[in-house]
This record gives C-alpha cells, sequence and structure tokens, in this order.
C-alpha cells in the first residue's frame, strides 16, 4: 500500500507544478504572439490575442511600437477602441518620438483620430525631426483629420527640424484642400520660411501649382519674401517662364 500512496502523492506534486507552470508558459508566449504580430502589423492577430484575454496591451516592440500605432495606422477602428478601452497609452512614443496619433493622421481615419484626442491624446506632439500629426495629415492631404486635430488645439505654425510647416507640407505635396483649410485660419504665419528661406508660396511657383499659389496669394501670402538667395516668388515665376503662374501671382 506504501508505494501506491507514494505514487499518487507524486501524481498529486506533478499536477501542481503543472497548474503553476502552465498559464506562465502560456503568457509568455501570448507575449511573444503580441510582439510578433506588432512587427508584422498584423491587426487581426492582435485582435485575436485582445480577445482570448491578453492585458499588456503597452507591451512593445524594440523599438517602441505599440499595437495601438499599428492599428491606428492600419485603418482599424474597432481594434484601435479596444484596445483604448483595455488601458492603451494613447501618448505612447515609439523611437523616432511617433505617437498613435500621429499614426491615425497618415492612415486618415478621423474616427481613430476623434477617439485618441477624447481620451487624451496630445496633439501638438512634435516627433524626433519636429513633424505633428497636424503635419502629417496636412502632408497626406487628409482634410477631415486636419480640421478635427485644428478644433482640437493644433498649431498650425510648429515647424519641424528644417523649418517646414504644416502648409509647406500639404503645398509640397499638391494637397490643394488642405491648403485652403490652412489659409484660411486666423494667426497662421503664410510667410513662414523653411532652412533655405523658401515659404509655401516659393515652393507651389516652384513646382508649378497654379492653383495653389493662387490661394495663398488670395489669403495673403507675400510675393516680396526673399529666400536665402535673394529670389522672391514671382522671381521664381519669371525664371521658369510660366505665364500661368504670372498670371496666378498678379491677378
Amino acid at each position: 500500500m506504501l508505494p501506491s500512496r507514494i505514487h499518487a502523492l507524486g501524481l498529486i506534486r506533478l499536477c501542481l507544478v503543472l497548474v503553476i507552470l502552465f498559464p506562465a508558459v502560456a503568457a509568455a508566449d501570448s507575449l511573444e504572439s503580441w510582439v510578433r504580430s506588432i512587427r508584422a502589423r498584423d491587426v487581426t492577430a492582435l485582435s485575436t490575442l485582445l480577445n482570448r484575454g491578453f492585458t499588456q496591451v503597452n507591451v512593445s516592440t524594440q523599438d517602441g511600437k505599440t499595437a495601438l500605432m499599428v492599428s491606428a495606422q492600419g485603418l482599424a477602428a474597432k481594434l484601435s477602441l479596444d484596445l483604448i478601452k483595455a488601458g492603451a497609452d494613447v501618448n505612447a512614443r515609439n523611437s523616432n518620438g511617433g505617437t498613435p496619433l500621429m499614426h491615425a493622421a497618415v492612415s486618415g481615419d478621423v474616427k481613430i483620430v476623434s477617439a485618441l484626442i477624447e481620451v487624451g491624446a496630445r496633439v501638438n506632439t512634435q516627433a524626433g525631426n519636429g513633424w505633428t500629426a497636424l503635419a502629417l495629415a496636412a502632408a497626406k492631404g487628409h482634410l477631415l483629420v486636419i480640421q478635427k486635430l485644428l478644433s482640437s488645439g493644433a498649431d498650425p505654425n510648429l515647424s519641424d527640424v528644417f523649418g517646414w510647416t504644416p502648409l509647406m507640407q500639404a503645398t509640397e505635396q499638391k494637397r490643394l484642400a488642405a491648403v485652403q483649410a490652412l489659409v484660411a485660419l486666423p494667426g497662421i504665419n503664410l510667410n513662414a520660411a523653411n532652412a533655405e528661406g523658401a515659404t509655401a508660396l516659393h515652393r507651389a511657383v516652384a513646382q508649378g501649382f497654379v492653383d495653389i499659389a493662387r490661394a495663398l496669394v488670395q489669403g495673403g501670402a507675400s510675393l516680396e519674401v526673399p529666400d536665402q538667395k535673394g529670389r522672391t516668388p514671382y522671381d521664381y515665376a519669371r525664371e521658369t517662364g510660366r505665364s500661368e503662374m504670372l498670371g496666378a501671382l498678379t491677378g
């Protein structure tokens, strides 16, 4: 009888060890799967893990990318909202200084942008290169996102490390609607210059964007601001010989 009792006690101990170890192994496996899914930008896998009870939603990759950043840029509104409810940090920053709001601004999903702002996402945070969520939205031409950011206090005059403002970014990428929305803002600096002394109007003229140049001039952008070489937007137009651009500037 004694050997049987010893054998039974051994099985009990083994079961207790397995009960203790298995959850730890499962948790480690889930953590690895979470990070792997972030790297792969796999919103389906992230959603599945979250639905299965994964709770460490602020775990990031080595470069600081979080699941919320992935879902925000991946147009995954439901996952983004679920992550926010689960306690995801809306102001987390990756190694480049990027935030979930910046990722959402790139994707252009105003629903995600609004949800992030509602729970405290800071709209004027600048990445390491100085870009803001507004600058990213302006460069992409996401008008609804631009409007939401501006109504939430985004500063249109913040520039990146090279002096480029959201207005310049919108101009450079030929986003007419974005330019028009920014030009209409009270207090916007239409004549802000980048590190080379070029304004948004300089850039519009240089690239032959007639409608954007016209919108800038009608909004009050100056024709007399010189770049570092002393050339004004009007000089740019004259040098390129674009009669239609000269008409936009003078008419």
